[in-house]
């Protein structure tokens, strides 16, 4: 563990060093969250109605805060620094580390989740402080389900971002896998449209995927509203994909390291 805590540390202080990029990397993110809010106000405006596809306004209002905060975790530059090293060839002191590959990798990204966590944590309680009376407010009891939910959660994103990130030592760029990891997340995981507003069908193939369970799951344990499956089974589903994604690292990994030449080794 302490070479984990070494090496989170050392990512905090990278993420910190350039410190006009790192400001302009987490306000950014705000304007998104504004540009939703006047998005879906105009909706329910239109609509002529205070409930959309089952859900009221304030429960839309209060979805749309927690699910920024889920969503904007890893930004641009941190979900992509192990795609890049791979196109660069700087991945091989990875390789050459006292420390498991992917050791590395979740360490490094949790530096990143720490620090915008932080922030986003503080954007959410100073949006439920200002606007509360718009938003419905979370139960004791859920709250306390949601914690160990956005752990397994934040894991299986990090999983996510890991494996596709190794499919870059067999393609000749990273812009395209990240840019489709992007979509598949930002659709099926309810950032753009909560999967409970989705067709039938949709929502049953979404709710088969990982995705939902990184950011609409736990938004909707935290506030209460219609979960997929029973709270236990949530840990459940969550559990098993992180098993998956496990597996999938391992043998991508496996093979690229096969096929990988170090100098001097």
């Amino acid at each position: 563990m302490r070479t984990f805590f070494k090496l989170t540390s050392i990512s905090i202080q990278g993420q910190l060093y350039y410190k006009t990029s790192f400001f302009i990397n987490l306000l950014t993110p705000i304007v998104l969250l504004a540009g939703q809010y006047l998005l879906w106000t105009a909706l329910y405006a239109e609509a002529g109605s205070e409930v959309i596809g089952g859900m009221a306004r304030e429960e839309m209002y209060a979805y749309i805060l927690i699910s920024f905060a889920l969503g904007n975790l890893i930004g641009w530059s941190g979900e992509n620094m192990l795609a890049r090293e791979i196109r660069s060839g700087t991945v091989v002191a990875r390789c050459v580390r006292p420390a498991a590959f992917l050791v590395q990798s979740v360490a490094e990204m949790s530096g990143v989740i720490l620090i915008q966590g932080v922030v986003n944590l503080a954007i959410v309680l100073t949006g439920f402080l200002c606007f509360g009376r718009y938003l419905i407010m979370p139960s004791v009891p859920a709250a306390g389900w949601f914690i160990p939910c956005l752990f397994l959660a934040v894991m299986l994103r990090i999983m996510l971002i890991d494996v596709f990130s190794l499919l870059c030592f067999f393609t000749t760029g990273y812009l395209g896998l990240a840019w489709t990891r992007n979509a598949l997340f930002e659709f099926f995981s309810g950032a753009m449209i909560p999967v409970v507003m989705f067709p039938e069908w949709l929502r049953t193939f979404a709710y088969a995927t990982p995705f939902p369970y990184m950011l609409q799951v736990p938004s909707a344990l935290l506030l209460g509203q219609e979960l997929p499956v029973s709270i236990p089974m949530i840990f459940v589903v969550q559990g098993a994909w992180l098993i998956v994604f496990m597996f999938l690292h391992g043998g991508i990994y496996g093979l690229a390291r096969r096929n990988m030449t170090i100098a001097g080794g």
